[in-house]
């Protein structure tokens, strides 16, 4: 990335700790890296690599904030609280960020991916999926299901020819359906609220199969 690319990044940096704590960082910086695997390996453009890396950096930044205050976060930007409260730093991120650091800095593309980056929505773009799946798929995930999609990610994009546009897109596509079909079905199975965000996704990635 060109060195004004690197200089916003570095801004973020140099705040994040006053957000995030200890725990909280070591998994935004695992998203880091699977998103600049992402950008690697699918040779995004530097602008794309910005969207994605911001982004990562910036996804959680109100994941540790109480109930109340991120209930006035949304009152304050005039967001509907979703009746699935597990994932309102979705909600509540895009917009914080975006007063925290402006619009230079968390441009419309990168503000796209915060506010989707746990449900997905509908239409989402490559860049919104790759921070969805790299949330999902950072090494530090434990769960058995985090780690089983990240080695179909990782291998089956080692078969592929990276000039391949195509088959790359397909892979993302594929990963990002399979992760949502995923969640639904645990969230199912265990009886919990399901966002409306994440049914929208789901139905927008049937139709694109």
């Amino acid at each position: 990335m060109n060195a004004v690319y690197e200089e916003r990044l570095a801004k973020i940096r140099a705040v994040l700790p006053q957000y995030e704590d200890e725990r909280r960082l070591m998994h935004t910086m695992g998203v880091y890296r699977e998103c600049m695997w992402f950008a690697k390996n699918f040779r995004l453009s530097e602008e794309d690599t910005y969207t994605v890396a911001a982004a990562a950096l910036l996804h959680d930044i109100t994941k540790n904030l109480s109930d109340e205050k991120a209930f006035a976060i949304c009152k304050e930007y005039g967001v509907t609280p979703p009746e699935a409260h597990t994932v309102i730093h979705q909600y509540t991120g895009a917009p914080f960020a975006r007063e925290l650091f402006g619009k230079e800095i968390v441009t419309d593309a990168v503000f796209s991916a915060i506010s989707c980056h746990t449900t997905g929505k509908a239409d989402m773009t490559e860049t919104d999926k790759m921070l969805f799946v790299s949330d999902f798929t950072e090494a530090g995930r434990k769960y058995r299901s985090c780690h089983d999609m990240r080695e179909y990610l990782h291998g089956e994009c080692d078969k592929i020819n990276k000039n391949d546009k195509t088959a790359l897109s397909h892979l993302l596509n594929d990963i990002t359906k399979r992760i949502i079909g995923f969640t639904v079905t645990y969230l199912v199975e265990k009886n919990k609220k399901i966002d409306a965000g994440m049914i929208l996704a789901w139905n927008a990635m049937v139709s694109e199969a």
